[in-house]
This record gives C-alpha cells, structure tokens and sequence, in this order.
C-alpha cells in the first residue's frame, strides 16, 4: 500500500511539472473587416465584426480585427512582403495586448446576435484607426522602412502630378495627392496647368508620339514620375434624397521612358453633399496608399540599376550622321549606362538612358560634355529633372521637329 501510495505521488508530481501554462492568444478571432471611408492619409474608418464571451470582449475582438486587416489585408497592407510578416509575428502579443491605443474612436453597435448556442456574441462597430501611429510602430520596430530610410537607401523619385482635364475638382484632387506624397518625405510638384506651354515641351510630347497635355506639362515640370488624375463626379437619388459620389482614377508614369508604375480607382461614399469637394478628397484618399504603394515596388526594383533619364539633340543636316554615332558613343560610355535609341529624323535625336551616379539632367550634361568628341560641341537648350534637351555640332541649330 505504501509503494502504490508512493507511485500515485510521483506520477502526480511529474504531470504537474510536465503541464505547460495556458498562453491566451490574443490575435484577433475575426477577420471581417470592411472599408468604409478614409478621411486623409492618416486615419481610415472601418466596420468591424468581433466575436467574444460578451459585448466588451467582442467589440474588442473588432478593434483587433481592424488592426489586422491594416497590416494584411484590403487595397493596401502595411506588411507587403514574406519578410515583414515573419519580422511581425513575435510582435503581435505587444500589439493586440494594447490595441486600443490604435483606436480613434469607435461607433455604437451597429449590430448584435449570437452563436454558438449563445455562447458567441458578434458585433459590428465602425472603428477610426490612426494609421500613421500603427505605422509608427512597424518602423520603430524594424518591420519596415521608413520614408527616410528607403530615401537614404535608393532616394525617393520628385513626382509631379496633373489632371487629365482642369477644373476645380481636379485642383482638389491633385493638392490632396500632393499633401499625402509630401507628408511621406517625397519632393512634389503639383503643377498648375494654367499659362501657356514653352513650345518645346509641347513639341517634345509629339515627338514622343503623345497627343496628351498632361504629359507636356509633366514633361516640362521635369520630374521622374508624374501623376495624372481623372476626377468624375457622379449624382444619383436614393429614396428621395439626391446623392453624390465621386471616382478618381490615377495613373503614374515614368517620365523619360512613358513607362506605367501604377493605376488604381478610388471611390467616395455615396451620400447627400452640398459639392463635390469633400467627396474629391475622399476617393483621391483612397487612391493614394494603393498608388504610392505600386510606385515604390518599382522604383525601389530598379533604383539600383540606376536612373532614366530623357536625351533629346538636336543637330544641323550637314554632320547629322556623324553627330549621332559620337553622341551615341558618349553615352553609351557613361557609367553603368544602358542607351536605347528612340525615334529620330534627319536632325533630331531621341535617346533613353539609365546611368548610375548622376541626380539630374544637369549632371547629365556635364558627364556628356567629358565625353562627347564632336563634331562640334554640345550646348544645353533645356534641362529639367531627368529630361535634357541640347544641340549638338558646330553653327548655327535651328530646334525643328522633323
């Protein structure tokens, strides 16, 4: 009896040490998340189901569920890569333990049921997520670059942005585009559009084989991107009430190749409004993450590959031949460079080139002329961001477009 007394204690004993403690998972039970609005750049509101015991714990359980679906799901995610998911799994206790400091502000119950024979409350709130403190904590953890960090890395390209038609509603939408790209450290510039074009912009862009002025215009602001935006307003009447909605379509290009980085659609709320304007910058929030998002994947691709960059000469017909197979050379001799030759006449010339080391088209120039053996030499006609234009040869050069 007292060997089997002495058994029991020791099988006790060793369960006992070898039961592992019960870690709650505080990760989100649900995962339906909707968009509802986003407001700037910085907060988003969302509708949210959350599952708990009760009603406090389910409506945090929505808060949670919000929180995940801005770092995985929806038209932008902050966590865009394998790497970055794998960096926020050990942070997720921090994150979900403290998820109210995340939290703006939250609606009254939108809904409540249960399931589970009772046992599961679900509800649905609107919840206001501050965005840029949830981004915040992402960088300083290192799970992802910082606008600074990427730009101390490869640099941030300048952007400019136009409408595709000018009217005032473009005006908002391209200043809310502008306000949520400088807020993110890149160099903007949201060109007007009013005055009159320089007459070699506009020739450039036929010479491009592009009848579109929103590309003259960008060409003259000299950026490496530009932006176009398409704003279209829309009315609509809903049990009685007249309603407004408004779509805004932005395409982002490279300037010196035309080559497309990004295209998304955004949509404002269809509600009862007085104008259109808080509607604009509605839909062009909702635009902005998702285009930035797709001009960064390929930007920072190729950024170590170096810059393109646009280089438009001009020469006299005597020597054109000879003009081009130096100019040729020259940057072909660049560093890094890689020259695609484009469309060219009898005195025009039309190159792309990606070189390594050089910021602008007047660095361009100055590397040009080192290399450059004639005929002639080269002399700057305009130069602007990644685009220069010059002559090239001896005499007098007339700037036709043949």
């Amino acid at each position: 009896m007292k060997k089997i007394l002495i058994i029991c204690m020791a099988l006790f004993i060793v369960g006992c040490a070898s039961k592992k403690p019960v870690v709650k998972d505080v990760r989100p039970i649900s995962h339906e998340v909707s968009e509802v609005e986003s407001s700037n750049s910085a907060e988003t509101l969302l509708l949210a189901t959350g599952k708990g015991g009760d009603v406090p714990s389910a409506t945090n359980d929505a808060k949670k569920a919000a929180i995940w679906f801005l770092l995985n799901a929806g038209t932008k995610p902050l966590l865009k890569t394998k790497a970055e998911k794998r960096a926020m799994n050990s942070l997720e206790e921090t994150l979900y333990k403290d998820v109210g400091k995340y939290i703006r502000n939250t609606s009254e119950l939108k809904s409540k049921s249960k399931t589970n024979g009772g046992k599961t409350t679900v509800v649905k709130v609107v919840v206001k997520v501050d965005i840029q403190m949830l981004t915040d904590f992402l960088v300083d953890n290192e799970v992802i670059q910082s606008s600074e960090d990427v730009a101390d890395d490869v640099g941030l390209p300048a952007i400019s942005i136009v409408a595709a038609t000018s009217s005032a509603d473009a005006d908002i939408a391209k200043n809310t585009l502008g306000e949520y790209l400088s807020d993110r450290d890149y160099e903007v510039s949201v060109v007007e559009q009013s005055g009159k074009l320089s007459g070699i912009a506009n020739k450039l862009s036929k010479l491009s084989g592009s009848s579109d002025p929103a590309y003259a215009w960008a060409l003259e602001a000299g950026s490496e991107i530009y932006v176009e935006m398409k704003v279209s307003l829309q009315s609509g009447n809903v049990s009685g009430v007249d309603t407004k909605k408004v779509s805004v379509t932005a395409k982002a290009f490279e300037t010196s190749t035309a080559r497309q980085l990004g295209s998304t659609t955004g949509h404002s709320s269809e509600r009862s409004a007085s104008g259109y304007g808080a509607l604009t910058q509605e839909a062009t929030n909702a635009v902005a993450d998702k285009l930035i998002s797709q001009i960064r994947k390929k930007w920072l691709k190729g950024a170590d590959k170096g810059k393109w960059f646009k280089v438009v000469a001009f020469s006299s017909e005597s020597g054109a031949k000879n003009i081009d197979r130096a100019l040729y050379k020259a940057l072909k001799s660049l560093p890094s460079a890689k020259v695609k030759r484009m469309a060219a006449g009898k005195t025009t010339f039309q190159y792309q080139v990606r070189v390594k080391e050089i910021e602008n088209a007047f660095d361009m120039m100055e590397a040009l002329s080192g290399k450059y053996k004639g005929p002639g030499k080269l002399t700057t006609e305009m130069e602007s961001g990644t685009l220069l234009v010059l002559k090239a040869g001896t005499g007098d050069i007339e700037i036709e477009f043949d």
